[in-house]
């Protein structure tokens, strides 16, 4: 037996049933023979149990090590992770646990997840980040990443674990839930709260089945749909009103489910000619698609591919697959909104990070010059699309601008210095330039055709804000050498499959935060896979704690 002999051992010790039990290279064999050195006491400060009073509760090295095996493989839930250590030998051995002890709890997970997910208090950083940039740091000592690595950055679905519901069930189911927290906070029968409302829907099983309309008809439809409204908004009325009657610590879930239920009246509804309420025929902006998981939103992947959730935003090294940041957004955020956020955790890791691979849907002027003006690192992205010439019509590009001069020469030979300095429509706090040509030079152009709209008299251009990135850019993709340093990021979907595969493809939980965690969860336990097989090459393993 490696590291003990079996007179070092108990009989109920794992390894003393099975020898090779901890196969040599795994997640379960890393934390059987380092999860001391792994996780140092600092990280974990705070969990319970840790004074001299009160009960002994579960070590949190036990409970990392567990929170870690669950997501080891294509992810489970709790209670099947809790069940599978009661019989699974390896992950007794890699938590250290005797076979005549029981594993932890469904509810000490939870908890112990619940104190992951809290700030640590001498960093401020939630505690399942700092794990991961711990174990980030430990594979970079161990030489893990690659002498020349290739960060690139990308995004995939991660379905939520509510029920996506549609208009009418959001108002329907919405009123049922919210007089069942009114029942429990006031300590009052359904029955009577249903009947001081006026609302026998909240003692009705299905909100569509309540209802005896034919579902199908427009006008029975908009029927349900106003009363379901006007219901709503007299019920949220008359709870607020009352509200001081109960407990303080009832109020905040109260408010939160009046607030969801004013938000679907007022993104999903519309006035029609009768002045009636109806679902309206248009995309809400940040419209609610969920009541048990309020933070998951409708996204699109690409304009065919549509998905309700979240984001998982991961940045990595192509060669080594290691993750350096990763990040949970709602399914409506763009791709490219956390990137400053992704690489500026993955540059207090790696300083030495010049340049990030990335789709298209990073290449926005802005963030490009964001990154770069406050990370030095420039993001390789193809350019963001001009936009079609419709027949010979000319675009932005065609026009040269000195910019040192603050002038512009139209494809006609004309040149003006006359600009306004405007706010741009999509950028409200950075000015922008905008060029106009005199009618005498506009008269007789033999462009006026393809430049002047229909009914337009004279000439103006409108530049972006980083009009000169933009046009630098556009003009660096053409070199050959940079489309061949691109052609890389094909392989970043390695890593987004090694999210996938361990469980992040469905959140386990409701909410961003759990969410965070889960990412969090399943990127460290992938990196430590790497770390596992670095160490299993060495002749004699052995793991610094001062490396992290």
């Amino acid at each position: 037996m490696p590291l003990r002999s079996l007179s070092q051992c108990s009989f109920f010790d794992p390894e003393f049933v099975c020898p090779s039990v901890l196969r040599r290279g795994t997640v379960a064999w890393l934390l059987g023979r380092f999860r001391s050195k792994l996780f140092p006491p600092w990280l974990l400060k705070g969990w319970r149990g840790e004074g001299r009073m009160g009960r002994n509760a579960w070590p949190a090295m036990v409970l990392i090590c567990l929170w870690l095996l669950r997501w080891s493989e294509e992810g489970m839930s709790r209670l099947g992770c809790v069940k599978r250590a009661r019989t699974d030998l390896e992950w007794r051995a890699a938590m250290g646990l005797k076979c005549d002890i029981a594993p932890p709890s469904e509810k000490t997970l939870r908890d112990f997840e619940r104190f992951l997910g809290a700030r640590h208090p001498e960093t401020g950083v939630p505690r399942y980040v700092l794990i991961h940039e711990h174990i980030v740091r430990l594979c970079r000592a161990k030489g893990v990443l690659h002498t020349e690595p290739i960060w690139a950055t990308d995004s995939t679905p991660m379905w939520c674990y509510g029920a996506v519901l549609d208009t009418v069930r959001l108002l329907g189911d919405g009123l049922r839930q919210l007089g069942c927290r009114w029942a429990q906070a006031t300590r009052c029968p359904l029955e009577d709260v249903a009947k001081d409302w006026g609302l026998p829907l909240l003692l009705a099983k299905s909100t569509k089945g309540w209802f005896d309309v034919n579902w199908r008809d427009r006008e029975d439809r908009a029927l349900v749909v106003d009363q379901l409204a006007d219901d709503a908004v007299r019920v949220v009325a008359w709870v607020r009103k009352r509200l001081g009657t109960v407990r303080p610590g009832l109020r905040k879930g109260l408010l939160r489910q009046c607030r969801n239920l004013l938000r679907v009246v007022a993104n999903d509804l519309e006035s029609d000619v009768n002045g009636r309420l109806v679902v309206a025929r248009r995309v809400a902006e940040d419209r609610l698609i969920s009541l048990t998981d309020a933070q998951a939103r409708h996204g699109r992947k690409s304009s065919s591919h549509r998905f309700d959730g979240f984001k998982v935003h991961v940045l990595g090294d192509l060669v080594s697959g290691l993750i350096a940041s990763v990040t949970v957004t709602a399914g409506n955020a763009a791709d490219a909104a956390p990137t400053h956020r992704l690489v500026r955790r993955a540059k207090d890791l790696f300083e030495d990070i010049e340049q990030v691979l990335g789709d298209t849907a990073y290449g926005g002027a802005r963030v490009r010059h964001v990154v770069q003006q406050t990370l030095a690192v420039d993001l390789l992205t193809p350019p963001p699309p001009e936009g079609q010439r419709k027949g010979d019509r000319l675009r932005r590009s065609d026009f040269l601008i000195d910019f040192d001069a603050n002038t512009m020469t139209c494809p006609g030979g004309k040149t003006t210095n006359t600009y306004q300095i405007v706010p741009h429509s999509d950028f409200d706090d950075l000015p922008a330039y905008r060029y106009k040509w005199s009618k005498q030079d506009c008269d007789g152009c033999p462009y006026r055709a393809a430049c002047l709209h229909k009914g337009r008299r004279t000439k103006t251009v409108l530049l972006h804000p980083h009009e000169l990135e933009l046009r630098a850019h556009r003009e660096s993709w053409q070199d050959p050498e940079i489309r061949k340093a691109y052609r890389r990021r094909g392989e970043f979907e390695r890593l987004i499959h090694t999210v996938t595969r361990h469980g992040g493809r469905k959140a386990r939980s409701w909410g961003l935060k759990a969410a965070n965690a889960q990412a969090h969860a399943i990127v460290a336990t992938s990196n430590l896979k790497l770390l596992a097989k670095a160490l299993a090459e060495e002749s004699a393993p052995a793991l610094f704690s001062q490396a992290a």
